[in-house]
Order: C-alpha cells, then sequence, then structure tokens
C-alpha cells in the first residue's frame, strides 16, 4: 500500500497531494462549521427566550378582546336568552339613572335647587321684573300719563259746594219742545260726570240728540248734563260738546234753576272735570274762553263744530228771557283744553 503511494507521489505527486489534503481539508471545515452553528445557537437562545414572554404577553391582549368581541357581535343565543339580555341592558340603564340620581341629590343637600325649582325661581323673578317694569311705565290715556289726581287739580275738590246737579233719577221733567229732547231713557245714561268747582257742578251727564231742525238739543232732565252723542267723547281729539239749563220750568209748572246757574262764575284758567267713574279716570280740562254769544251770529257757530285738539265745549241760555218764546236772548260758552289726565290710584 504504501509502495504504491510511493509509486503515485513519484509519478503524479499533486494527485497524492490533494488526496491527503482533501480529508484534512474536509475536517477542518467540519469542526468550523460546528463551532459557528454552535455559537449562533447559542446567542439566538436568549433572543427567543425574551421574544417568548412578548408574545404570550400579546397573546394574552389579544385573547380577552377576541372574547370581548364575541360576546358583544356574536350572537348564539336563542331567543328567549336575547330578551333577557335586553332586560338586563334596561336594568343596567336604570341603574346608571339611579346613581346620576343619588350623585345629584348631595347637590340638593347641600343647599344648591333642583332643576324643577330653578325654573319656578326664574318665573317667579320674570314675572317681579315685568311687573315692576309695569308699575315704572306710567299708564296712557289720550296720550297722555295718568298723573296722581291731587297733583294736577287747581284746587281740591270740595263735594259739599258742589250744590248743582244730580244724577239724574229725576227722570224727564220737561215738556218735549223749544230744543228739548228726550235724553232719560236708560240707554242713554252714561258712566260720565261732570265737574265744575268754580261753577258748584257736579252732575250725571246723559246722551241727547239733534231736534227736528237739526240744531243741538237739551236734556229733558234739568238737572243733568246733555252731552251730543254725535261729538268727541271725553278726552278724544275732537269737540266734546255738552249743554245744560241754567233755569227751568217743568211739566207742572215748577220753576227752580238748573244745572248750570253758576256757569257765570267759571273763568279763563279754571278747570273743568269729566270723570269716568267706571276706570276711575279723570279728564281735566283748562278753560281757555268763556264768553257770551248770540245764537243767532253766525261767528257763534265755530263753537258747535268739531276740532283737532282735545276740546270741551260747555253752552247754557244767558241773557233776557222772552216768556213768548221761552228762549234766552244769548248763550254761555266756556271752552276747555285736555291739559292732563289723572287718577285718585296713580
Amino acid at each position: 500500500m504504501l509502495d504504491r503511494i510511493r509509486d503515485l507521489w513519484a509519478e503524479r505527486p499533486a494527485i497524492v497531494a490533494a488526496a491527503l489534503i482533501a480529508p484534512a481539508a474536509f475536517a477542518i471545515t467540519l469542526l468550523i462549521l460546528f463551532l459557528v452553528v454552535g455559537d449562533g445557537q447559542q446567542s439566538r437562545e436568549p433572543e427567543v427566550a425574551t421574544e417568548q414572554p412578548q408574545r404570550e404577553t400579546q397573546a394574552q391582549e389579544v385573547q380577552p378582546a377576541t372574547s370581548q368581541q364575541a360576546t358583544v357581535v356574536v350572537d348564539t343565543s336563542p331567543a328567549d336568552s336575547q330578551q333577557q339580555s335586553d332586560v338586563s341592558q334596561q336594568a343596567e340603564a336604570q341603574a346608571e339613572d339611579g346613581d346620576e340620581a343619588e350623585e345629584s341629590s348631595p347637590a340638593q343637600e347641600d343647599g344648591t335647587e333642583p332643576e324643577d325649582s330653578q325654573a319656578q325661581s326664574v318665573d317667579s323673578e320674570t314675572q317681579q321684573a315685568e311687573e315692576a317694569q309695569e308699575q315704572s311705565t306710567p299708564l296712557m290715556v289720550a296720550d297722555r300719563p295718568v298723573e296722581p289726581l291731587n297733583d294736577v287739580l287747581s284746587e281740591e275738590i270740595d263735594e259739599e259746594k258742589l250744590r248743582h246737579g244730580t244724577d239724574g233719577l229725576e227722570g224727564g221733567i220737561l215738556p218735549i219742545d223749544n230744543g228739548v229732547v228726550v235724553s232719560s231713557l236708560p240707554e242713554q245714561r252714561t258712566t260720565w260726570e261732570l265737574i265744575v268747582p268754580s261753577a258748584s257742578l257736579k252732575s250725571a251727564i246723559v246722551r241727547v240728540g239733534r231736534t227736528a231742525t237739526g240744531a243741538m238739543g237739551s236734556p229733558d232732565n234739568p238737572f243733568v248734563i246733555g252731552w251730543l252723542d254725535s261729538s268727541a267723547e271725553p278726552g278724544a281729539v275732537g269737540n266734546h260738546l255738552l249743554a245744560g239749563h241754567r233755569d227751568f220750568e217743568d211739566k207742572d209748572g215748577n220753576v227752580g234753576t238748573g244745572v248750570c246757574w253758576e256757569l257765570v262764575n267759571t273763568a279763563v284758567g279754571d278747570q273743568m272735570i269729566v270723570r269716568d267713574n267706571e276706570n276711575e279716570i279723570y279728564y281735566i280740562y283748562t278753560v281757555t274762553e268763556a264768553v257770551t254769544i248770540n245764537p243767532r251770529d253766525r261767528a257763534a257757530r265755530k263753537y258747535l263744530r268739531n276740532s283737532d285738539d282735545r276740546i270741551i265745549t260747555l253752552i247754557t241760555c244767558e241773557g233776557s228771557f222772552n216768556s213768548e218764546t221761552n228762549q234766552y236772548s244769548h248763550r254761555r260758552v266756556v271752552v276747555g283744553v285736555l291739559s292732563a289726565v289723572a287718577s285718585p290710584d296713580a
């Protein structure tokens, strides 16, 4: 064997060298691979050991989520179980509402008002504010603020001195002629009365119309004031046209003084007052004109006309008396302009 090797070595040394070196190289290569593989396995084991808990943790995190999703989304229970689940959810909602109520109750015990009480408190405050605003805003009548009566009267009204005039309950006691018209029917009564302190006058106001000739009629009761019902009402824009008797002779021939007996004493600057007894409103007029006129003069007609102002005109008889015609020669006319609106409660 050795001889054969020596012959080969002598003849072909390269082949023999390669044959001898190849196994050694193969063995060395195997050794190196073994060493390398062994080091790699040892160095990778810690990494695997480190990654393993993380994967287990991730698996644990995924598992509850997956379980929860299966509980909420996947429904494999029968209808009865579903109803029980709905009831359970309603019970949980009611329990939550109860918890919220319990949480709010301590606030109420601490002095916090419940929502209903707060709403009532707000409504009460709003109502009080509105009432205060109404009280601070004066009542307006005839485009004027209603003032306290004592603040606008030039002198205090003494009822005992107002001796001329009545409430008109006597009825019609005058004959219906010579300009007198029916005025004592119930529907002709008003809630107004005229007060003229300077003429000692306090009288009910009744409705009167016109005579057959178109003239303003006078009332069939000498103790009241007639209002031409086609003229302006108290306080309104226009001419509040009134008439009353100075004296009279009734159906039985009795003679007496009428409601306007002392109107001649009224002068410019005095006050004429129309009181609305239904509303407790006083219309205060200040006299701007007190004249004696001849009713046959054309200039006298202006006192019967309407006006763009808020005025009052009171007419009565004056002058000499004609027993044949039962008429006076002149008329007394007192004109006033609305200067204030008042109330005792203002």
